[in-house]
């Protein structure tokens, strides 16, 4: 009865001690407080307590502690006194005695504290029977990851083969690894052949090939590959940081297989100094000098105020711009369209059209746009031949068509007057 007493009030004091600690959750927390076996042990995530002796007569308990099966402290309690062991980072486990029990075999009871350790952090606790040569360990996967191509100098438009391996060689599996692919800048994915798919796991030492495929070169110049990245966790589900593959480098140098359409654009006209409300006659030229054909072909004609624009066959005025639209144009093709403009106002003037084309090089899955401008020489525009007689004033006019008003109607009167 007194043994029973006092180790109740031994629990209660340990109870509310860890009580008054767990005030600051991450300052300490009661993990487990319950009973072992002689011959057993508790385990929390790669420590093993052994409860390698317990004597009731004597009212203590030897322990052992193991880390990832090492051997790492031994002490002997009695019961109401701790004992304080290093922990993971600067963290502690306090193992209080409570009681120890005798039967078949001896058995005591233990309160667990962990201080300045977040419990959530605790991936494996409980009683390991058979104590830590029974324990399954959590060991650190370490995954080497390696991106190899089969060439590094190659020219615009050629193939290159990269095969992505990943090794474990660290201490435990790697579980639910996802390998992530990154999409390369001035290359077109041309082939795949092996491809990352879902979550994967790796054994200790295990190779496997996680990508293989073929990139074809669109530009010239040097580049770095991007690297092949994985997350994964180890066999307690713990998350570890991100692994990297390196990133070989692709020289490409300009190739012979692209190819282009080369438009030009010409715009003449038959006199650059006219009179007022005198024409001109233009030409718009549009040639296919380069070694592809283009589509959407378009010349927006920008007609300044002052001349107005008559159009032709093939010209068409869209919100009050003339355009020529090609939906094609083939290799060394021409077009010549005709327009006509009126100098409807004495100035100077230019007459610009805005151009674009696209094309396919070969090479790359989107086309190609070109965009151009271009603006011709200065149009002048003088006044008219009879210009200068509207600048006169009215009454220069006036005075004469009153004068001969007057006259015609005199002679008018003398003639009705002589009639009778």
């Amino acid at each position: 009865m007194v043994r029973t007493t006092r180790s109740f009030v031994i629990s209660l004091c340990i109870v509310f001690f860890c009580l008054i600690m767990a005030g600051n959750a991450s300052a300490a927390v009661e993990l487990y407080n319950g009973t072992v076996t002689t011959g057993d042990g508790y385990q929390i995530n790669n420590f093993v307590i052994d409860v390698t002796d317990a004597f009731p007569s004597a009212e203590s308990a030897s322990f052992y502690v193991y880390n990832n099966g090492n051997e790492v402290a031994d002490f002997l309690i009695n019961e109401g006194d701790s004992y304080e062991l290093d922990f993971e980072d600067d963290s502690t486990i306090e193992v209080y005695l409570v009681s120890v029990s005798s039967g078949t075999l001896p058995v005591v009871r233990i309160s667990l504290v962990l201080n300045n350790y977040p419990l959530g952090d605790v991936y494996e606790s409980g009683v390991i029977d058979g104590g830590h040569k029974y324990a399954v360990y959590s060991g650190t996967p370490e995954l080497k990851i390696t991106k190899a191509v089969d060439i590094s100098d190659v020219s615009v438009g050629d193939l290159i083969r990269v095969t992505v391996t990943a090794e474990n060689v660290g201490d435990d599996k790697a579980t639910g690894v996802i390998f992530q692919e990154p999409q390369q800048a001035k290359f077109l994915l041309y082939e795949s052949f092996v491809s990352p798919t879902g979550q994967t796991s790796l054994e200790i030492g295990e190779s496997k090939t996680i990508a293989v495929y073929q990139l074809k070169a669109t530009e010239a110049g040097t580049y770095t590959l991007s690297p092949t990245t994985a997350t994964f966790s180890n066999s307690a589900g713990l998350n570890f940081p991100q692994a990297s593959s390196n990133s070989p480098v692709v020289t490409v140098g300009a190739g012979e297989n692209l190819v282009n359409a080369n438009i030009e654009f010409t715009t003449t006209l038959d006199k650059y100094t006219v009179s007022r409300n005198e024409n001109i006659q233009g030409t718009i030229k549009i040639k296919n000098t380069g070694d592809a054909p283009a589509t959407g072909v378009t010349v927006d004609i920008q007609v300044p105020e002052g001349l107005d624009f008559k159009g032709s066959s093939g010209i068409e005025s869209i919100s009050g711009v003339p355009k020529i639209y090609l939906e094609s144009f083939g290799v060394q093709q021409e077009k010549e369209y005709s327009f006509t403009l009126k100098a409807a106002e004495v100035g100077t003037y230019t007459l610009s059209t805005e151009n674009s084309y696209l094309y396919s090089d070969g090479v790359n899955t989107q086309l190609q746009e070109v965009s151009s401008d271009f603006v011709t020489n200065s149009i002048y525009v003088t006044k008219g031949k009879y210009d200068s007689l509207l600048e006169q004033p009215i009454y220069v006019y006036a005075i004469p068509l009153l004068i001969i008003g007057a006259i015609a109607g005199w002679i008018y009167y003398r003639h009705k007057q002589y009639k009778f």
